[in-house]
C-alpha cells in the first residue's frame, strides 16, 4: 500500500507541492443480487489520496481484505473468481472533473472521477459519478459504480452463473484528511 501512495506522488510532479488528502480505512461494500441468491462483502482496507490542487485522485482496495457471511464464499472469491493471489488489489487512479477546490462550502457536490480502473489484472477507462463533500478539515467521498465480471474477464462457472450476477454494485464511503 505505501509503495502505491509512494508511486502516485512521484507520478505527478504537482502532488509534492500541493495540499493532499488521504485515508487508510475507507469502506468498501459490493452486492450480487440473483434470483437464486445474494451475496455481499465489506472491505475496510481501501486507502486513497486526493491531490487538492488539481484533483487528482487515486485509490487502492486489498482483494483478500472483503469478508462475506459465508466462509466459503470468501474462499471461492479469492481462489476462484478475483484470484487473489495473482491481482492482489483493484486500483483506481485519475482525476475529478471540473475540480474546483472552491468546494469547501460544507454542501454535497455531484462529481465524475476519470480514470483507470485496473481490477482483475484487467485495466478500463471508467467515469465514475459519486458525491464530494468538505466536512470542515477534509473530504467525505461516496460512489456507487457497476462492475461488469465480463469486462474484468471474471469466469463464472455454468454449474453457478444464476447465483452471481454478471454486473456486481460497489460502493465507496470515505473520508480523506489532511496528510
Amino acid at each position: 500500500m505505501k509503495i502505491f501512495l509512494s508511486t502516485m506522488l512521484l507520478a505527478s510532479a504537482s502532488f509534492a507541492s500541493a495540499q493532499q488528502f488521504m485515508t487508510r480505512s475507507g469502506q468498501v461494500h459490493f452486492f450480487s443480487e440473483t434470483a437464486m441468491e445474494n451475496i455481499e462483502a465489506e472491505n475496510a482496507q481501501m486507502s486513497g489520496l486526493l491531490d487538492a490542487s488539481n484533483g487528482g485522485f487515486a485509490f487502492q482496495v486489498q482483494m483478500r481484505a472483503f469478508h462475506f457471511e459465508k466462509a466459503l464464499m470468501e474462499e471461492h472469491f479469492n481462489e476462484n473468481y478475483v484470484e487473489s493471489e495473482k491481482y492482489p488489489k483493484a486500483t483506481f487512479q485519475g482525476s475529478i472533473q471540473d475540480w474546483d477546490d472552491a468546494w469547501k462550502d460544507g454542501e454535497s457536490h455531484d462529481v465524475v472521477a476519470t480514470g483507470s480502473f485496473d481490477f482483475h489484472g484487467v485495466k478500463k477507462e471508467r467515469d465514475i459519478a459519486g458525491t464530494l463533500t468538505w466536512n470542515g478539515k477534509g473530504w467525505d467521498i461516496e460512489t456507487r459504480f457497476p462492475v461488469a465480471l465480463e469486462d474484468h474477464k471474471i469466469e463464472v462457472p455454468a454449474v453457478v452463473k444464476d447465483n452471481i450476477a454478471p454486473v456486481i454494485d460497489v460502493d465507496v464511503n470515505a473520508t480523506l484528511d489532511p496528510r
